[in-house]
C-alpha cells in the first residue's frame, strides 16, 4: 500500500463536513422563512406544508390546526348577515384567543391571531362582503 500523505484525507471529510454544515444552515433557513409566513398569517403552499412535514412534523401540525381555525373562520364569515356580524365574529374570535394568553403558547397564539385578521381582511376584500348589508342598514332596521 502507498500512502502519500494522510493531509488530503482528512481534507476531504472538512470538505464534506462543511457540504453537511451548508446543507444544515439551508434547512434551518427554509424552516425559518417558513415560520415567517406563518407569524405573518399568511397561508402555506403545498410544497412549505411537504417540506415541514418531513423536517418539522411540530411545526407541520401547528401549521395544519392553523390552517383548519382559518378555513373553520371563512366559512362562519361566509353566513354571516351584516357586515356588522361579520366584524362581530372577528373581534369574538380575536377576544377568544386573546382569553387564552394566561396558558402561554403566545408565538402560536400570535400565529392565530395573524391567520384570522389575514382570513378576515380577505373577506372583507370579496365580493361576499361588498354584498352584505352594511352597518347603517342593519343598525336602523333594529330601531323600527
Amino acid at each position: 500500500m502507498n500512502v502519500k500523505s494522510v493531509q488530503p484525507f482528512s481534507d476531504y471529510f472538512k470538505a464534506v463536513q462543511q457540504c453537511k454544515d451548508a446543507g444544515a444552515t439551508k434547512d434551518q433557513s427554509r424552516l425559518a422563512s417558513i415560520r415567517n409566513v406563518l407569524m405573518l398569517g399568511k397561508k402555506l403552499r403545498t410544497d412549505e406544508m411537504d417540506y415541514l412535514q418531513r423536517h418539522d412534523p411540530n411545526l407541520h401540525d401547528q401549521a395544519m390546526r392553523l390552517s383548519m381555525e382559518r378555513q373553520s373562520y371563512m366559512d362562519a364569515l361566509q353566513h354571516s348577515r351584516s357586515k356588522a356580524d361579520a366584524n362581530y365574529y372577528n373581534t369574538f374570535k380575536l377576544m377568544q384567543i386573546a382569553g387564552q394568553l394566561k396558558h402561554g403558547g403566545s408565538e402560536e397564539l400570535l400565529m392565530r391571531t395573524n391567520a384570522i385578521q389575514e382570513a378576515h381582511r380577505e373577506f372583507m376584500r370579496s365580493s361576499r362582503y361588498a354584498s352584505l348589508r352594511s352597518d347603517e342598514y342593519a343598525s336602523r332596521k333594529l330601531r323600527e
